[in-house]
């Protein structure tokens, strides 16, 4: 490293390279041996503030606002769940109306600048904590900065390459889906790899090159969670070892690397259990002390925003965009499809779940209020102030009035559910048809004690069924998103079924090699970084 190179202390507004970045401040410098003995003397003093400036970004990071979608990873969650099968737009809502129809990939569009500027920002930042510390260090006050910028970083480059290029493989064999056979586009051209080590404009690298950067960075930061002491911490907060697991399982999913797959989600369900009985699972996803919860923020009075959050978009009780108009809402041939006495079907306003007979005709109400649904199959899935708090607000939510507090409800980015489904589908591609079977059915018995599997013998019917009770687990969470891209799911709006509520102009039919799915390169990337070209646009 060349002798006094300038660095910030405060990580979170460091200047980043021009051309995946260029918003942040410089303020307080240092130079780098001083910055280093600085690290060595007080780690937590260096390196704290980074840190959370990089959770912070993954709560409500936003490069340019468009009608409050973005926020952090949570807006990724929802905008690509608006971009599947399962959930519906009920009106034609200017926010987020492009990304259900499928048509907002384009390099000069809103959404392909936030998400590149977001996780570059993520990368750019974990790679200012990892210049200043020896790779070589064994203070393990050290070492968990330094396996936490790694986690982060990794984390940043899957997101990316779930938008900017197709997946490692698209399809897998013996599926139902595609031609049942996997596609590789490993050799494909997708993101820049930037780290501590690069420097100047970087060109092009191939999907495989990104997955291998992701693997090495979430795999080390694995093993040193595991050599400290930090598997898993008893703060949901933490990037911890268990959250680098869950996101090397998903990697190696992607890769079709089965038995490393399921190393790291046997990880998760060794150290978690699932939600069981009602108070759990129909609570509302808002608090990050449920004994699920692999990764989350604390929302507090002090860091929420309003209007521009995921309980704004997705809580139909509260008084933010989803309660007082934009309201989400199910395909209604999905949830048809969940059993009677699934106990997710509450999450869903429709006759078999809140429906009573009313003056000779039914009716579909909101859970737990006694007030109509703004439509058939809403959802009632997420809760920010809790399922309790809306019961004790019965009245006042009856008569229109959100539950208080709605805007307070914590984030879940990562739940453990995730890692026990993954099991069951990672057995079955690696031909334990039993195995998975068995795993399949001891979660589903959680949520619909009758459970029993009784779709298909094949290989094909299993994975097909394991698919749809974990689109049922994680609707509205963006995993729909990340499993079509990934087993080649064709989003397929235009069934006959009357019960078919995605709005005319949605009913579309796209593959996952469709265009609509890849997002371009933001132009301002193509124009700045001097190692690219017009050509390498994808």
């Amino acid at each position: 490293m060349k002798k006094g190179k300038i660095f910030l202390l405060a990580l979170a507004s460091l200047p980043l390279f021009t051309s995946c970045i260029d918003d942040a401040e410089q303020n307080t410098y240092l130079t780098e041996d001083r910055r280093t003995e600085l690290a060595n003397e007080n780690p937590d003093k260096v390196f704290s503030s980074a840190v959370a400036g990089i959770y912070s970004d993954m709560q409500r990071y936003v490069k340019q606002d468009m009608s409050h979608n973005y926020f952090g990873q949570k807006s990724f969650d929802y905008l690509t769940s608006l971009m599947g099968n399962d959930m519906v737009m009920t009106g034609r809502f200017g926010m987020s109306l492009y990304h259900y129809l499928c048509d907002y990939w384009a390099q000069n569009f809103v959404a392909t600048a936030n998400r590149w500027a977001e996780y570059y920002r993520c990368i750019d930042n974990a790679n200012q904590i990892l210049k200043t510390i020896d790779p070589e260090t064994t203070d393990e006050a050290v070492l968990k900065y330094r396996a936490i910028a790694l986690g982060m970083r990794g984390y940043a480059y899957l997101q990316l390459s779930y938008l900017y290029q197709q997946s490692y493989y698209v399809g897998c064999d013996d599926t139902k889906w595609g031609k049942g056979q996997h596609y590789d586009f490993s050799e494909s051209k997708c993101v820049p790899i930037v780290t501590e080590n690069t420097e100047g404009d970087q060109p092009l690298s191939t999907v495989k090159q990104v997955m291998d950067q992701i693997k090495g960075d979430l795999g080390t930061a694995y093993d040193i969670f595991n050599k400290i002491g930090m598997q898993k911490t008893t703060d949901p907060t933490d990037f911890d070892g268990c959250v680098a697991a869950t996101y090397l399982a998903r990697a190696y999913m992607i890769t079709h690397d089965w038995d490393q797959a399921l190393k790291y989600a046997q990880v998760i369900v060794d150290n978690f259990p699932v939600l069981k009985g009602e108070d759990q699972i129909l609570q509302g996803f808002s608090d990050i002390n449920l004994p699920d919860v692999v990764y989350g923020c604390d929302i507090t009075a002090d860091n929420t925003t309003l209007y521009m959050s995921w309980f704004s978009q997705m809580d139909s009780y509260s008084d933010g965009y989803a309660g007082i108009g934009v309201w989400r809402a199910a395909y209604g041939p999905f949830v048809d499809k969940i059993a009677d006495d699934d106990l997710r079907l509450k999450w869903f306003c429709c006759d078999r779940s809140t429906g009573i007979d009313y003056k000779g005709g039914r009716l579909t109400l909101k859970r737990d209020v006694m007030a109509p649904a703004a439509c058939e199959y809403q959802a009632v899935k997420f809760i920010g102030a809790g399922r309790d708090a809306v019961i004790a607000n019965a009245k006042s939510i009856a008569q229109g009035n959100g539950a208080p507090g709605w805007e307070l409800g914590d984030y879940i980015y990562l739940r453990s559910e995730e890692a026990y489904l993954m099991k069951a589908e990672i057995l079955a591609h690696k031909g334990d048809l039993a195995g998975a079977k068995t795993a399949l059915e001891e979660f589903m018995k959680t949520r619909q004690p009758s459970y029993t599997y009784a779709k298909g013998n094949t290989k094909a019917d299993l994975i097909e069924e394991i698919n749809f009770q974990k689109r049922v687990e994680f609707w509205g969470e963006g995993i729909e998103f990340l499993d079509n891209r990934r087993l080649n799911i064709t989003v397929d709006r235009t069934s006959t079924d009357p019960h078919n509520n995605h709005l005319p102009a949605a009913r579309l039919k796209l593959d996952q090699e469709s265009r609509n799915f890849r997002y371009q390169i933001p132009i301002s990337e193509i124009e700045n970084n001097k190692a690219l070209t017009p050509d390498d646009q994808n």
